[in-house]
């Protein structure tokens, strides 16, 4: 199964994060498809949680690999774009600086918004 999570919240919220991680980290040792796009204030999210004294800093990591998009307009945004850029994470704009989920869609993603 495909499963993209297109999140928005505010990173500020650890245990929602928390419980995205650890979704995501048990969904892909089930072997699912998952991928995650960061938009709004989630962009925020690689300048935060990359910190090594962030207590969600570890679980972060494991799923990182699952980030297939960062916003550009939106870390441009919350001073994030160098962040997700020095941890080679795809920034895209590619609907008008922002993430489309068009392809995804077409490709057969069930899309959960948090």
């Amino acid at each position: 199964m495909k499963t993209l999570f297109y999140v928005l919240k505010d990173p500020s919220n650890t245990m929602d994060y928390f419980h995205l991680f650890l979704n995501v980290k048990d969904l892909r040792k089930k072997n699912y498809d998952v991928k995650i796009i960061l938009e709004g204030y989630a962009t925020s999210v690689v300048q935060k949680m990359s910190d090594k004294n962030h207590p969600l800093n570890a679980a972060y990591e494991d799923i990182k690999s699952a980030i297939v998009a960062v916003c550009k307009g939106c870390a441009i945004a919350t001073k994030s774009l160098e962040a997700a850029e020095a941890q080679g994470l795809p920034v895209i704009g590619n609907l008008d600086n922002h993430v489309a989920l068009e392809p995804y869609i077409k490709d057969g993603y069930s899309i959960i918004v948090f």
